[in-house]
């Protein structure tokens, strides 16, 4: 097995599996509201987008610059979506749902990875690549390396490698890896970062110690379909 960081948007990230995560927040909410119920998510870049998937039993979330898009039923916190309000949640963020985008075109499997499925992502992720390659593929923030998916890419690297031991790690995971390994607390990495100080004064400063729970989901998000601008979720 080959296992890989893109710690960027810019990076590539080879892989016959490609794990995306944006840890705060988009893809703990995706984990969180294929739990709570919703049967899938369809991520979209933009919030034209968003606004064509209109339709009964469609649920609009998103943001931008952090907080909910005026018109929209719900933002990009976790805590929206604890109870499913539909069927089909239409999710747009700032970094997130891009960064889903961009692995539907690169990679044949993509699965989305968050702290709280950590365990459930890594060991799909180690079946289905069948001694292939694995990249994760981090959103980052304003186009640069964001700690807190850096950390999660980390802690995945890690029980990824635990399941197969000969695993080749590049470069760009050993970096996560060690960014992982620094932090004894998983809430003191995302903390530190500055996905979290961007929340700082929005009311939504308890979403960081929400995306910071591991493993208390037991749910694998994976692409089902896809079109051009569309990827569609299901867990």
């Amino acid at each position: 097995m080959h296992l890989h960081v893109a710690l960027t948007p810019r990076d590539a990230a080879p892989g016959h599996v490609q794990i995306v995560v944006d840890c705060i927040r988009a893809t703990s909410t995706i984990a969180q509201a294929l739990a709570a119920g919703y049967q899938r998510v369809v991520c979209v870049g933009e919030i034209s987008d968003a606004l064509r998937e209109r339709a009964a039993g469609v649920i609009l979330g998103g943001e931008r610059g952090g907080v909910r898009i005026d018109g929209f039923d719900l933002g990009n916190s976790p805590a929206e979506y604890a109870q499913a309000r539909g069927t089909t949640l239409v999710l747009t963020t700032t970094n997130g749902t891009r960064a889903v985008l961009q692995a539907a075109d690169e990679a044949e499997i993509v699965l989305v990875g968050a702290l709280t499925c950590l365990e459930a992502v890594a060991a799909a992720a180690a079946r289905l690549a069948d001694g292939g390659a694995v990249a994760v593929r981090c959103a980052g923030v304003r186009g640069e390396v964001a700690l807190d998916d850096a950390y999660v890419a980390g802690r995945l690297v890690e029980r990824i490698a635990a399941l197969a031991p000969a695993a080749e790690i590049t470069d760009g995971a050993r970096t996560a890896l060690a960014i992982a390994r620094a932090y004894a607390d998983p809430l003191q990495a995302l903390r530190d970062s500055q996905s979290a100080r961007d929340l700082d004064g929005t009311g939504l400063e308890p979403d960081v110690e929400r995306c910071a729970r591991e493993s208390v989901l037991d749910v694998v998000p994976r692409l089902a379909s896809l079109a051009p601008g569309r990827v569609v979720i299901t867990g």
